[in-house]
Parts: structure tokens; C-alpha cells; sequence
């Protein structure tokens, strides 16, 4: 697994991507498994801050036990309009310290509440894609992969 910061370093051209989708607009779906192993989608917004990648979860989404119970996700940014795609996986960190804490609600584009339950994104696996002749005959996406070493 690695770290947004590490992420970036290995490959900016593809974290330029989610970072000019969260420009335009800033929620990501997530996607956690549930308690009988079914898949859930959450729309969340993602906080980045000093090379690492969180989210805050508030008290009433279940999404909050899924992530606490099975670590792994899968999180795909809204296409802009140009259909460009951001996703990725990995597994969540549980964020309990308060210095973590306070990065992450100094980095958030909104309030961060003391209830809230704060996760660490840990990344494995990162596509984008964007398409090429788009609204032609032929159209085709061009994806572009990172895996963490």
C-alpha cells in the first residue's frame, strides 16, 4: 500500500486528475462492503492534506461501520466533462490521534465534526481514463494503471 504523497510522487500526472475532478467538483463515490458482504456506494468528500488522502465519516452512515469492520474500498471520482475518470483502491486506517485529527480538519473544504470517525486512504490500485474521439464513430477510452509496490 501506499500513500497519497507517495502516490503522487510516482505518478502526478494521474493524482493531477482526481485533483482537477475535486476542483470542479469536490465527491467521490466509495464504495465499502456491508456486514453480509454486499457492496454499498456512498457519495463522500475527500480531504488531502500533507501527502495524505482522508475522509470523514458523520455518526449516521453506516458506511462508518463498514470501513471499520472490513478496511477495503474502492472510490471513483465524478467524470467531468469531459468524461475523465479517477479511481481507486486500497484499505482505510482508522484515525484516532488528535494531531491526525486536527490536519484533517485543517485540510477539509468543509467543517469536520468532533463525532465524525476519520479514515486514512492506504492506496493499492489507481486507473484514469479519458476518452479519445469523443462523440465520434470510434470512440475508445484510453486507461492509464499504477498498482503500489
Amino acid at each position: 500500500m501506499a500513500s497519497w504523497g507517495e502516490f503522487t510522487e510516482a505518478e502526478p500526472e494521474m493524482a493531477k486528475v482526481l485533483k482537477s475532478l475535486l476542483d470542479w467538483i469536490p465527491i467521490t463515490y466509495l464504495a465499502t462492503v456491508r456486514k453480509d458482504g454486499a457492496p454499498r456506494v456512498h457519495p463522500i468528500c475527500p480531504i488531502i492534506g500533507e501527502g495524505r488522502i482522508f475522509v470523514a465519516v458523520n455518526e449516521s452512515s453506516p458506511k462508518r461501520h463498514d470501513l471499520k469492520r472490513d478496511r477495503r474500498y474502492a472510490m471513483h471520482a465524478l467524470p467531468d466533462k469531459r468524461d475523465a475518470e479517477f479511481y481507486m483502491t486500497g484499505s482505510v486506517t482508522f484515525i484516532e490521534d488528535q494531531k491526525t485529527r486536527d490536519l484533517i480538519t485543517k485540510s477539509a473544504g468543509h467543517t469536520v465534526h468532533d463525532s465524525d470517525w476519520l479514515f486514512e486512504f492506504d492506496i493499492e490500485h489507481v486507473m484514469t481514463a479519458h476518452w479519445e474521439k469523443q462523440g465520434q464513430p470510434d470512440t475508445y477510452a484510453v486507461r492509464k494503471f499504477w498498482h503500489s509496490a
